[in-house]
């Protein structure tokens, strides 16, 4: 099993709204492409005065790493990359981890 996560930096100046509407706007894009397992997205909550860089997260999970490649060549992630997440991230930064205690990573 593969966790990507994406952890994104929005521009400056955007509504406050807006993240809501790009949490709406990923998951109903994203979960049409049949190789994602799962989806999980959220904002940023405030904690204690420590502020994060991060406003949004985006967590996908998918089988293997055939599955993962497949689902980023899909047209609609090609999509969604141009339409949500270019217009509106300054930084993303991601992070992937294998799920499967014992396996090799290299073969999955």
């Amino acid at each position: 099993m593969i966790h990507h996560l994406k952890l994104i930096q929005l521009k400056g100046g955007m509504p406050a709204n807006r993240v809501e509407e790009i949490m709406v706007e990923s998951r109903i894009r994203l979960l049409k492409i049949q190789d994602v397992l799962s989806l999980a997205c959220g904002k940023k909550i405030p904690l204690n005065g420590h502020d994060s860089f991060h406003d949004l997260f985006l967590a996908l999970e998918f089988e293997n790493s055939l599955k993962r490649n497949s689902a980023f060549d899909h047209p609609l992630y090609h999509q969604f990359e141009s339409q949500v997440l270019k217009p509106n991230a300054q930084k993303i930064e991601v992070l992937e981890f294998e799920m499967d205690p014992g396996k090799d990573v290299r073969f999955s």
